[in-house]
């Protein structure tokens, strides 16, 4: 299975567990709602309002939070533009048809910001450490991310992630995507290039920096996931098998099910 087809099975496999959820959730309530105790009706009506509550203010924690952190970056990134730099870069890239805005900031910054319309936010730091070709792989990375609409695709599985954070599964899944999501980027990247040597030279730079000197608004870039991006630039030729915790967070998530379908039949 190829990596995008991945990407789909982990769309569909999270929508499924979240439908499962809720059939099951449904029959659980019916079931106590069409029962004779009186009693019963009501503690089932509280179980039911704190699970919606609990699910629903987590998913309006996930909004806020994204609204108030994009905006705050977006802001503090428009107050650092280095125009000159920006004006130099944004025409060299011109023909990708997306914003580029370079910013004064002594950490690495590389990032696609903002979801409707991404922009691509470079830090004068990321040009000064890095060759032409090694900010070019660097660009047509978050480049992918921009025209794949990654940001949105991420944002809608930490949505859903969030708001039913009592099934361990979707956290699993979660950063498996990522992981991926990561992965397809670079890819993009060196098949542009035509060659996995500059990408390398990056990720290899970023593993010696550490987390020291980069932004943590764009700590993404090497993050979890940089292992299984050194190990496809090095060895390209060689399957990557993504390694995230399955069998426990698969088997509560279950056990949680299960426990409703035994409620709505009892």
């Amino acid at each position: 299975m190829n990596a995008s087809a991945k990407l789909r099975w982990v769309y569909v496999l999270m929508a499924g567990f979240i439908v499962l959820f809720g059939v099951q959730a449904w029959m659980f309530v019916a079931s106590s709602v069409s029962s004779d105790g009186g009693q019963c009706v009501i503690v089932t009506g509280i179980e039911a309002g704190l699970i919606f509550g609990f699910t629903l203010a987590r998913v309006l924690w996930r909004l806020g939070s994204q609204a108030y952190w994009t905006k705050k970056w977006r802001n503090h990134f428009r107050s650092r533009e280095h125009v000159k730099l920006t004006k130099r870069l944004a025409y060299k890239y011109r023909d990708l048809g997306v914003g580029i805005r370079v910013v004064r900031d002594d950490a690495f910054v590389a990032m696609a910001l903002g979801i409707r319309r991404p922009t691509i936010i470079i830090s004068d730091t990321v040009l000064n450490m890095f060759s032409e070709d090694e900010v070019e792989a660097i660009v047509l990375h978050e480049w992918h991310h921009c025209r794949n609409r990654d940001n949105a695709k991420l944002f809608i599985m930490r949505l859903a992630t969030e708001g039913f954070s009592y099934m361990p599964i979707m956290r699993s899944l979660l950063r498996y995507y990522q992981t991926w999501m990561e992965l397809l980027a670079d890819r993009f990247a060196i098949r542009r290039m035509g060659t996995e040597l500059p990408l390398a030279s990056v990720l290899l730079k970023l593993a010696k920096l550490g987390n020291q000197r980069q932004h943590a608004a764009a700590i993404h870039f090497a993050a979890a996931t940089l292992d299984y991006r050194i190990a496809q630039v090095l060895e390209p030729e060689q399957e990557i098998t993504v390694k995230v915790p399955l069998v426990r967070p698969l088997f509560f998530t279950l056990s949680l099910l299960l426990l409703l379908m035994i409620g709505g039949d009892a």
